[in-house]
């Protein structure tokens, strides 16, 4: 005969005597008479009751609606409350409900028991009245405390999944800005995987003016949004001078520049940039920061390694001027490949990195780039498994024949469109080492042909003028009225020796071409780190409306050969336009003076 639930030198007087409450238990015993007096005490205690004569009736009166709490005998036919409690707590899922043992066993085993099915606590038969009041309390609280979480965490849920909408939307409109003026995209074999919904890698790709492809591969200090943000400009500097048809030297100190002003100082950006000749038989490769790129050839086993030179942009206020792109010829067959750090350094789940050497060995076989390109996603697949990598994963492989790397169906060059930029700069000693007015020559004849032809010889006149005005009176600092008379001319010259022991100074040299009113124009820019000059007097005196002097004939050649020269700020930038109508021009006199 089983021990009856309450005992009776513990029966309330009253109904109220139990703490007043609100809800539903389901009392669950197969003895009617320990289930009758439970009844009476709870309802006198403002519960709702239900009952169950056993654990498969208590199991489903949970399911057709889930009580608040559940009192449960062990020892029932059927299904015992160990069974019971079990199922019901597997069913109901993230559903608390509290259930509290009673019981007439006192072993441990039987405790035990009861907690490993699910027990939320326990009492023992015959029950205290008053231990069962703290019980019940107790549970009501726990209770709850879970409803409370459960619903903080809902609502955190929904927050969190807002918030990843709202990441992956603003991911894929900064994504189609960054990308929407990317050119020969299509025609690179393109490998990704993020560390988060922002990447702080960026590839872009565009065409020079001449057709040739250019492609940058980026990889900012860390990931995820933070390091997503400087991708922004960057694309936009990218894609507007290259549009423009500036050399890679200058989009290099332009970028550097950019980010330099934009980035806090603990980021930077490495870079692989790579520009293909208009034949598309030559490629000039730069690399700061970045893991080696490979040039490889199918066929062959040959393979080139372009390691990193310089410092990643963002860092220095100016890039080293000794560390420029190189240029290597292209054979038949050869193909390129720039990774970021995040495909070497991606590990499995065993922590061991992909690294360079396995790298190498796809790089070092005989097959077409496409193949091989596949190999290496497929290893990186494998090697990473379903784990979402620690840092951002690039892959980039360029087919180096000339029919990828130029752009198709291009016009011919009288009817180009479109602008040509080329820039350089040297300072302090380096300007008694570099000839910029040789390097400004060299890429004239570089462009002219495709614009006609002729007029290299007047062009570097002009540049040589007004690049020697700069080093003299901008850098060295000599006073141009010395030589106003011809006693002046040896102290002048005494002076220039002495100056050029110690250089100190800079000048830049840049020249622009586009087409301005149905003409080709030049335009030659020169800036020295010079304080000026009062350039309106010069003028006047170059014009006959000042006193005449026997210095200025280099800038009255400059005036006679281009179509316009401005002086800006203090007089240490001037620009000359030079100008002409077709390639039947003569070399000098070409321009449209006015």
């Amino acid at each position: 005969m089983k021990e009856p639930a309450i005992s009776p030198a513990t029966t309330p007087t009253s109904p109220g005597e139990l703490v007043s409450g609100k809800g539903e238990v389901l009392v669950v015993d197969d003895d009617p008479h320990n289930r009758r007096l439970l009844r009476m005490m709870l309802q006198g205690a403002g519960y709702d009751v239900r009952e169950a004569a056993d654990g498969r009736a208590a199991l489903d009166a949970c399911r057709e609606q889930a009580p608040d709490l559940i009192l449960m005998d062990v020892m029932m036919p059927e299904m015992d409350g160990y069974q019971a409690t079990s199922r019901i707590k597997a069913e109901m899922g993230d559903h608390f409900i509290p259930v509290i043992f009673l019981t007439a066993l006192d072993d441990e085993n039987a405790l035990l028991r009861a907690i490993e099915s699910g027990g939320d606590d326990f009492l023992s038969k015959p029950l205290n009245l008053a231990i069962l009041k703290a019980k019940i309390h107790a549970m009501e609280r726990l209770r709850d405390l879970h409803t409370g979480l459960q619903n903080r965490n809902e609502a955190l849920l929904r927050a969190r999944a807002r918030q990843d909408w709202e990441e992956e939307t603003a991911e894929g409109l900064f994504s189609r800005a960054i990308t929407r003026r990317n050119r020969g995209l299509d025609r690179l074999q393109l490998y990704r995987r993020a560390a988060a919904t922002f990447s702080g890698d960026v590839v872009l790709s565009g065409y020079t003016p001449d057709g040739a492809l250019r492609v940058l591969v980026g990889d900012f200090t860390g990931h995820g949004l933070s390091a997503a943000i400087g991708t922004y400009p960057v694309s936009e500097t990218f894609h507007t001078l290259t549009q423009q048809g500036v050399d890679d030297q200058e989009l290099l100190h332009e970028l550097n520049h950019v980010l330099h002003d934009f980035l806090p100082a603990s980021m930077f950006m490495g870079a692989l940039l790579a520009t293909f000749s208009a034949d598309g038989h030559r490629v000039r490769l730069w690399n700061g920061g970045m893991p080696d790129a490979w040039l490889c050839n199918t066929g062959q086993d040959r393979v080139r390694r372009i390691q990193s030179r310089a410092m990643p942009l963002g860092i220095l206020d100016r890039l080293d001027p000794d560390t420029g792109a190189r240029c290597y010829e292209l054979d038949d067959g050869d193909w390129l490949t720039l990774v970021s750090d995040g495909v070497l350094e991606a590990t499995d789940t065993a922590g061991t990195t992909f690294g360079e050497a396995a790298f190498f060995r796809h790089c070092r076989t005989s097959e077409p780039a496409g193949t091989v390109f596949e190999r290496i996603r497929e290893a990186l697949d494998v090697h990473c498994g379903d784990q979402t990598p620690s840092d951002d994963m690039t892959l980039v492989t360029i087919d180096c024949s000339p029919a990828v790397v130029t752009e198709s169906g291009r016009p011919q060059s009288r009817e180009r469109r479109g602008t040509l930029r080329w820039s350089l700069e040297a300072s302090d000693q380096r300007l008694a080492e570099v000839d910029l007015v040789g390097a400004a020559r060299t890429q004239l004849l570089e462009w002219l042909p495709s614009l006609g032809g002729g007029h290299a010889e007047a062009l570097q006149t002009v540049i040589a003028e007004l690049c020697n005005n700069a080093f003299e009176h901008g850098v060295l600092r000599l006073d141009s009225g010395m030589k106003s008379t011809v006693e002046g001319f040896e102290q002048y010259y005494r002076q220039r020796s002495e100056a050029l022991r110690d250089i100190r100074g800079r000048i830049g040299v840049s020249l622009r071409y586009r087409p301005l009113d149905g003409q080709n124009c030049i335009r030659i820019r020169v800036r020295d780190s010079g304080p000026g000059f009062d350039h309106h007097q010069v003028q006047e005196a170059l014009e006959g409306r000042g006193d005449q002097r026997l210095w200025g004939r280099g800038l009255t050649l400059v005036r006679q050969l281009c179509d316009r020269v401005r002086y800006h700020g203090s007089g240490n930038l001037v620009e000359a336009d030079y100008r002409w109508n077709t390639a039947h021009d003569a070399e000098s006199g070409g321009s449209q003076a006015p």
